[in-house]
């Protein structure tokens, strides 16, 4: 991250780079801290985000998806303070280092995800497998029993599946349902095979 901001570069606030993505300011925070945006800090202490980067990437982003991703997020982060998780028996083994890990595998997946939706065509087998075996080392570094593991995803395909329903009310998205329910299958059958081949 560049200490002071170059004079012939543009630079954006959260609020300007977050409407022209059209994505929930938390997400773009996340995109941020992965390197994904080339961002700087005011003396102040604000983030401002390079315009050329946030152009890119809404050339890339297409506009149900980026609303879909927002709209995941925002329900997880319902789902988490209503005390959905913490009312689950399994949800006591995750220390706060689970539970950053668990959040951040979760973004990740409705990142993948909404590439997915945009690019279907392309082949996204290894990136689905790999989602599957971190979530199973998730599950296996707390103690998670395959009927845990499975528990814990469903819970959270239950957020991206709201989700859904919430864009397809609000006729923002088409014809999603059936590829998310496909992607989701997909990594849990990634989950359940790597967990199992620990097993052998």
């Amino acid at each position: 991250m560049p200490e002071h901001a170059p004079s012939a570069t543009r630079w954006l606030s959260l609020q300007e780079a977050s409407a022209r993505l059209d994505v929930h300011p938390g997400t773009l925070r996340e995109w941020a801290d992965k390197g994904k945006l080339r961002t700087f800090r005011t003396p102040g202490g604000h983030r401002r985000f390079n315009e050329d980067d946030v152009n890119a990437m809404a050339a890339h982003v297409a506009p149900e998806t980026s609303l879909f991703v927002s709209a995941t997020v925002g329900q997880a982060r319902l789902a988490a303070s209503a005390g959905r998780l913490a009312s689950e028996a399994w949800y006591s083994r995750f220390d706060e280092a689970a539970k950053a890990r668990q959040r951040e595998l979760g973004m990740d997946l409705v990142h993948v995800l909404s590439a997915y939706l945009a690019d279907s065509d392309k082949g996204w087998t290894a990136e689905i497998k790999d989602l599957g075996e971190r979530y199973a080392g998730l599950a296996r570094d707390v103690g998670l029993s395959v009927g845990e593991a499975l528990r814990a995803f469903h819970l959270f395909e239950g957020v991206v599946r709201s989700s859904v329903g919430q864009l397809a009310a609000a006729q923002v998205a088409g014809e999603i349902e059936r590829p998310v329910a496909w992607f989701l299958n997909e990594v849990r059958v990634s989950m359940v095979e790597s967990l199992h081949e620990v097993d052998r």
